[in-house]
């Protein structure tokens, strides 16, 4: 690999993880917005504030969803010897 094809592909990687904290960022900024939002529907429908307030906790989340998967992901990952390979893996 040349010097030109290291140095673009370090670019790209970079241009990927800044894209990707930004998308994390409007994620979590939108899914607050939309619990909010949630919560005032939920109490203008007539659920009591408090109802409505444990109701909007339970609104799902993303972000920590997708960080849990690539978490157990490494975990399995790192569980597995060297020389075994992940198509070798029966479920």
């Amino acid at each position: 690999m040349g010097a030109k094809a290291l140095f673009v592909d370090v670019l790209y990687c970079s241009r990927l993880a800044v894209q990707s904290l930004g998308l994390v960022t409007q994620t979590v900024v939108k899914r607050r917005r939309a619990k909010s939002t949630f919560k005032k529907t939920l109490i203008t429908q007539g659920i009591p504030p408090k109802i409505a307030k444990e109701i909007a906790e339970e609104y799902p989340d993303p972000v920590t969803e997708i960080f849990s998967i690539i978490k157990t992901s490494s975990l399995h990952r790192q569980a597995l010897s060297p020389d075994l390979k992940v198509t070798d893996v029966t479920p």
